[in-house]
């Protein structure tokens, strides 16, 4: 790598609520886009159930006034959780991406957790608030990885799928010797998010774990058919983005008062087919109507889910790349884009992508925070 190296600690707490990921990685991007990056070390921490319930009392907050508390809160806790991991560290940044507790498309995009905290301790820029100038260029604001994707995948001899399940399922398409104008991304709806919010609610448990709750269990295709006929969502045309607004506790309350004669894990195994059938879904309407896909990289914390795995596999049945080839586990890609979101911050290069979100313009995504 030559001297427009940076090393950046990227964090991710994302619509998942179940903790925070970080990321350190050397990165450089020239002039001609050439992408080379070496990720030097990576953590997961759990949140708490402390925590977990302080995110939920502010969801749907449209406004920082009325999450202070929180923004406060958080930025604490970014601190308190990765101090230890960091300190091991030469960094030239840190970029956050905030714990996003609104999101609604061209309007407005909250992620909390004070910039501050990490600025103070470490004393590095801190690099936040990812969404908002693409939102003041007309666009959604989300999602963010088309343009790791397209870093990543752009010079290939085949055109690539990824697939990130985290609380919500999005969807990067990078045609083969991808163009950038033509990349295609969107949510596709929900990942973990309602499959994580049921548990919960019936079992008081954080996950299904290896599909404990749901591997002996039948899907109920009268409430598969319902979600997928009456979830607008579903079928919307991109450019389109969600969040927990859409797909969480509202929706599994719906859900369960609806389809209350069902066996509890068989409403839990639908839950987890009618992700892999949104994506299918997607992909056939948006994405086969005009390109073949050749190749499929799953990432994020879904991609734990054995259950939900087999599925996608099943309905996708579309060649899948080893993340691991690329030098990262798939439970830290979202924190390498941070990372890689920072670095184009701090080098002045325009990391939305106005072909994903509908944005008029390129521009340079993020807000720099200094002691």
């Amino acid at each position: 790598m030559d001297s427009n190296r940076l090393i950046i600690a990227g964090f991710m707490s994302g619509t998942s609520m179940d903790g925070l990921d970080c990321c350190i990685a050397e990165i450089n991007i020239d002039a001609d886009w050439k992408f080379q990056y070496n990720i030097i070390a990576s953590q997961s921490f759990a949140f708490n159930q402390n925590i977990k319930s302080k995110i939920k009392e502010y969801i749907g907050c449209t406004k920082l006034s009325e999450a202070r508390e929180l923004d406060d809160f958080m930025g604490r806790v970014y601190l308190d959780l990765s101090k230890d991991f960091l300190l091991d560290y030469s960094l030239d940044a840190i970029a956050i991406h905030g714990q996003t507790v609104h999101h609604s498309d061209k309007i407005r995009s909250l992620q909390v957790g004070k910039p501050c905290y990490l600025a103070s301790f470490f004393n590095v820029p801190i690099i936040y608030n990812f969404r908002q100038k693409d939102i003041l260029l007309n666009g959604n604001g989300a999602p963010l990885m088309p343009f790791l994707d397209w870093l990543l995948f752009k010079d290939k001899e085949y055109s690539t799928m990824t697939v990130n399940l985290g609380g919500i399922a999005n969807i990067s398409f990078i045609p083969m010797q991808g163009v950038r104008g033509d990349v295609i991304g969107f949510d596709a709806g929900p990942g973990m998010a309602l499959i994580d919010e049921y548990v919960l609610k019936i079992w008081k448990d954080d996950c299904d774990y290896n599909g404990k709750y749901s591997y002996d269990a039948n899907v109920d295709e009268n409430m598969l058919s319902y979600l997928i006929n009456n979830t607008d969502f579903i079928l919307q045309p991109p450019p389109k983005s969600t969040g927990r607004e859409d797909f969480g506790v509202a929706f599994i309350s719906e859900v369960v008062n609806k389809f209350n004669y069902l066996n509890k894990n068989d409403i839990l195994r639908t839950l987890i087919k009618f992700t892999s059938v949104s994506l299918k879904l997607n992909i056939k309407n948006f994405i086969n109507s005009k390109y073949n896909v050749d190749r499929l990289m799953i990432s994020g914390g879904g991609a734990k889910h054995p259950i939900l795995m087999n599925d996608i596999k099943k309905d996708l049945d579309i060649p899948t790349l080893n993340i691991i080839d690329y030098n990262m586990r798939y439970e830290i890609k979202e924190s390498f884009l941070m990372a890689v979101l920072g670095y184009a911050k701090m080098k002045g290069i325009a990391s939305n992508m106005p072909s994903v979100t509908g944005a008029s313009g390129n521009i340079v995504l993020g807000d720099i925070y200094v002691a």
